[in-house]
């Protein structure tokens, strides 16, 4: 029974790694966004490093309707519309005073905190 329990507990392993190999591609900015786009049309953003496949840096904003568009993050417009957008990657607490660095109020006592930068 040991052995029994050890396989199962090797294919549960198994189990709970295979999907996130298998998960799409994240999309990749390869160029900038030519035209500024109103911040009203935007919901998230995401911060895109120019390492491995995707060759640029860029911010990565989501619009309401679920489109991926590449913003230059030089551009003064891509840098005021981080400041008014929550990012993708942000955590939900219901006190405030849990966030760090600052925290953005989506509802009357949810908020979304911007998580640390790594340098």
């Amino acid at each position: 029974t040991m052995a029994k329990l050890a396989v199962c507990a090797a294919v549960l392993l198994l189990l709970l790694v295979a999907p996130s190999e298998t998960s799409p591609p994240r999309f990749c900015c390869t160029r900038y966004q030519e035209t500024q786009v109103p911040v009203k049309m935007l919901k998230s953003y995401r911060i895109q490093d120019d390492m491995g496949h995707c060759n640029i840096k860029a911010v990565v904003f989501k619009t309401k309707r679920n489109k991926d568009l590449c913003g230059n993050p030089e551009e003064e417009w891509v840098q005021k519309a981080m400041e008014l957008i929550p990012r993708y990657d942000t955590k939900r607490v219901k006190n405030v005073d849990q966030c760090f660095p600052k925290a953005k109020m989506m509802s009357s006592d949810v908020f979304f905190c911007q998580q640390p930068k790594h340098v």
